[in-house]
């Protein structure tokens, strides 16, 4: 991202591109301005794998932030990042057909989780920073099951291979956690920081 002015006269700036997280924070009324990062995240991936899965996520939800908050200084920034995580293994978005009814397979049957990492940053600075953490019980799915599925909600943008917010929902027996965070947006705990720091809208 070049370091160039960029003005928003929003309340705060959401530092990612995710349609999901977009409606979350439009579906309540919030105004918001939105600006993709550039940030490498395979690359700050590798570099984190010793963390911790909530470190990781807090890691990378704050790299977006900072990236954009240093080119809209006096702006409040959102960063957020979220992983699925299945028996010690990280199911990235799949981005195919292939890749989503294998991940299926593999969480079919199993309990997950979501990590939700959000951070707010003002001037380059880190102000705030927290990881929700949601947790799944997929039913046991045919292969028939899931391939149905996958062409009819077609998930390859998803982590975990689902939209919860569509008839992913429908594929699990159990679950412990906010809606949002699954979705990707922890976003109770994301208004309750606004009220800390004065954020209105």
């Amino acid at each position: 991202m070049s370091k160039q002015d960029v003005v928003h006269s929003e309340p705060f700036i959401l530092a990612s591109g995710s349609k999901i997280r977009k409606k979350i924070l439009l579906d309540h009324g919030i105004q918001f301005g939105v600006q993709k990062s550039g940030v490498d995240e395979e690359k700050l991936k590798q570099n984190i794998l010793d963390l911790s899965f909530e470190e990781r996520v807090i890691k990378l939800a704050s790299a977006k932030a900072k990236e954009v908050s240093e080119i809209n200084l006096e702006k409040y920034v959102v960063g957020a990042d979220q992983m699925c995580v299945c028996k010690g293994m990280v199911f990235n978005k799949p981005g195919n057909l292939e890749n989503a009814i294998n991940n299926l397979k593999l969480l079919a049957g199993n309990t997950h989780c979501q990590y939700s990492g959000i951070s707010i940053f003002l001037n380059g600075k880190s102000l705030w920073t927290f990881c929700d953490k949601a947790t799944l019980t997929m039913k046991k799915l045919s292969d028939e099951e899931i391939i149905s599925y996958v062409l009819e909600d077609e998930p390859y943008e998803c982590c975990g291979s689902y939209k919860y917010e569509s008839l992913g929902a429908t594929l699990f027996s159990k679950v412990k956690g906010s809606e949002y965070s699954i979705q990707g947006l922890a976003f109770d705990p994301l208004m309750n920081a606004f009220k800390k720091f004065g954020i209105f809208f």
